[in-house]
């Protein structure tokens, strides 16, 4: 199938399906439904040299028309975060028509770091399928040619080094390039066919009562990044989703862009303070230092009347050595201490977490050599955050 073939036969079934769904069951079938219906927000395509992939991607309250995102990954190991070499087997191995649903794809140090750092996912993890896995290198998954994978609503947690990768997906259906259009389309009406009534492929559905309520609050109002945040400072952004953060955290407090000067007495670069995105302070008193890869405005520039939008060439990389450095701040006693007196905060040994985009891919080989080459951080996509908080809530 040719990846124009892939664009139109995708385009026209999910829009027709999700449509239909988003004016049939919510009023015909209000009193049957657990609670209201969230829906997708963008169609990613990708096409690699053996396979198509697609991907629903956003969380929103009511269906719109899906905007499409086209995209090329070197491999298909690429896009699901999976090294091409490795000593061990996957966790996985997917020698023909595969569906997984309302599951977990982990290696079994990875289900030991999302036990203990991520608490609130344990209603997120369903079915699990754990295992070794490649030592050091994350791999979850291995495709056979001429299969069809799909992911519905699967939490894919990659481990290296103690580092983590989660990434949560709506829906992601995998193709081999060899399949015919034709067949591709009988394939998705077939997972729709067999999918239940009152849960349709593509959709999902919340408790009502508690988590109803936060599907109203300001950082559900328009949950696809690119669209929810286009005239949003970081400031802004930190308190519409304060909530979010913490719930999804498990945290207390969070100390908006705190601006920590240096107080250790070396020389750094003409640098003066460190100023990350945020801290969060957890019960148990552990902190987390998070870094925002998102495309907000710089909060101190629109003050001034001057608006600059964070642009990224290389997001995950230049993150995590920027969240490096925010750690670097935390090592001598005498930052710690100035942390103290202004933010009342005792930092020590504090996780690092980056949060990108929840359409960004994420380079296996640079997780890999990341997670060699500096403590342990963990990756998760703002898609990701938000199922963990209404995880938390339910």
């Amino acid at each position: 199938m040719k990846p124009t073939e892939f664009v139109k036969v995708n385009s026209q079934f999910w829009g027709d399906h999700l449509r239909g769904v988003s004016e049939h069951l919510p009023t015909s079938h209000a009193r049957e439904l657990p609670g209201p219906l969230l829906y997708p927000r963008l169609m990613v395509l990708t096409e690699t040299p053996d396979w198509n992939i697609l991907e629903l991607v956003g969380v929103s309250r009511e269906y719109r028309s899906l905007e499409v995102r086209r995209q090329k990954a070197a491999s298909i190991d690429q896009y699901f975060g999976g090294g091409e070499s490795a000593a061990a087997g996957p966790v996985v191995v997917l020698p023909n028509e595969s569906a997984f649903k309302d599951a977990t794809i982990t290696s079994e140090r990875g289900r030991s770091v999302l036990g203990t750092r991520f608490p609130g996912a344990q209603s997120l993890i369903g079915n699990e399928l754990v295992g070794t896995g490649d030592a050091g290198t994350g791999k979850l998954l291995k495709f056979a040619p001429g299969n069809y994978t799909s992911f519905d609503r699967v939490l894919l947690v990659h481990e290296a080094n103690s580092s983590v990768r989660i990434h949560w997906t709506f829906l992601a259906i995998a193709i081999h390039r060899s399949e015919p259009a034709e067949k591709y389309r009988d394939y998705l009406q077939s997972l729709v066919n067999t999918a239940p009534h009152l849960d349709p492929l593509g959709t999902l559905s919340v408790p009502r009562g508690e988590v109803e309520q936060v599907l109203k609050g300001d950082a559900f109002a328009s949950t696809y990044l690119m669209h929810g945040i286009q005239d949003t400072t970081v400031g802004e952004f930190l308190n519409q989703h304060e909530d979010v953060l913490l719930s999804a955290f498990d945290a207390t407090r969070l100390i908006h862009e705190p601006f920590l000067e240096w107080r250790d007495g070396a020389a750094h670069a003409d640098e003066i303070a460190i100023n990350p995105d945020f801290i969060l302070e957890r019960a148990d008193g552990s902190h987390i230092i998070g870094d925002l890869r998102l495309p907000l405005l710089e909060t101190a520039n629109v003050t001034k009347g001057k608006k600059r939008r964070r642009s990224f060439t290389a997001p995950v990389p230049d993150g995590l050595a920027q969240l490096a450095h925010y750690e670097e701040y935390f090592q001598t006693p005498e930052n710690r201490a100035f942390a103290k007196a202004k933010y009342g905060i005792e930092v020590s040994e504090p996780r690092k977490l980056l949060v990108i985009g929840s359409q960004e891919n994420v380079d296996p080989t640079e997780f890999e050599q990341a997670a060699q080459s500096t403590t342990s951080f963990e990756i998760v996509d703002y898609d990701s955050i938000l199922r963990l908080h209404l995880a938390a809530k339910s």
